[in-house]
């Protein structure tokens, strides 16, 4: 016969250990921890890879050396929506398994065909599956954006940053000694050479603005997700910081091309070569900060104020 308080004991039971053995809400069992730390020693085994080589394309390319900045802000921001995460906790999704699946098949068709950008884009797509799996939907919406922003760090397909580049390329050169002709300057232009009384300078790949049209996205997109405000807000401060980043780089042209005029070619092609990157890049940022004020949006106070699943 079964009293009261049994079917009370029972019922308490069954809620703290989660119906059909699912986890509670709002908590990380330590079961669950442990079969996540296999999975994920497995998945560094088979994507271990890709590691080396992000770290000598963050090495040797221009393009990427704003890479190694990516994991720390990841995990930057993994860890300022921990909390959310613990509380969001749920049992696992099949649908975490259909993308695992979906990420294994891309990764052995990029190592067959020996795409090595492919298996990094793999990778984050099956972070994503494991957190489906393990940790449900839910707390996968809280971190989805620290998790799509690995995107950052991972190789363009080369047809399009060949495209790009080639077309960045043409416009600096076009505008940045439009404007500089019409400040003063007696140059004449034949193709990417831009040729002024003390010399030509040359707008060469590195001067595409590519370099910084790639980080300013980055910094664009994550500008947005830690500003608060409306949807569409953020996805205007991510979608300005292209304009930004290309106006940027004309202006680059332009004060180069001043420079050589007034200081010599030297000096153009010397320290402020480089200083004039820095320049550019503080230009963009500012840039992203007025618009963000004209936009009337603030930056987030912390996790406890922000909406789930927000986002650029």
């Amino acid at each position: 016969m079964t009293t009261g308080n049994d079917r009370r004991d029972g019922a308490e039971l069954r809620n703290a250990t989660g119906s059909g053995g699912a986890t509670p809400r709002g908590t990380l069992a330590a079961r669950q921890l442990a079969r996540f730390a296999v999975a994920a020693v497995l998945v560094a085994i088979v994507y271990y890879p890709v590691f080396p080589t992000l770290w000598r394309t963050w090495m040797s390319s221009p393009n990427y050396s704003h890479g190694f900045l990516i994991p720390p802000i990841v995990l930057f921001l993994l860890w300022r929506e921990r909390k959310r995460f613990v509380d969001a906790v749920r049992a696992g999704t099949a649908w975490g398994i259909a993308i695992i699946a979906l990420a294994l098949v891309g990764n052995v068709v990029s190592i067959r065909a020996g795409i090595f950008m492919t298996q990094g884009y793999s990778f984050v797509l099956m972070l994503f599956g494991l957190s489906l799996f393990f940790f449900g939907g839910r707390a996968t919406r809280v971190i989805w954006f620290p998790l799509a922003f690995l995107v950052f760090m991972l190789p363009w397909p080369p047809f399009l940053m060949n495209v790009l580049s080639f077309n960045l390329k043409v416009f600096a050169a076009r505008s940045g000694s439009a404007l500089a002709a019409k400040l003063g300057v007696p140059l004449v232009r034949s193709g990417m050479t831009i040729h002024v009384p003390a010399g030509s300078l040359r707008i060469a790949d590195p001067c595409s603005g590519l370099r910084s049209l790639i980080a300013l996205v980055a910094l664009g997109t994550l500008f947005a997700y830690l500003t608060a405000g409306a949807a569409w807000k953020r996805l205007v401060i991510v979608a300005v910081s292209v304009p930004l980043a290309i106006a940027g780089n004309m202006l680059r042209i332009t004060a180069l091309c001043l420079v050589a005029h007034v200081w010599g070619i030297d000096a153009a092609l010397g320290f402020f070569h480089d200083f004039s990157g820095f320049l550019l890049f503080m230009f963009a940022f500012v840039g992203l900060v007025v618009v963000r004020k004209l936009l009337r949006c603030e930056t987030c106070e912390g996790e406890e104020t922000a909406p789930e699943g927000r986002g650029a």
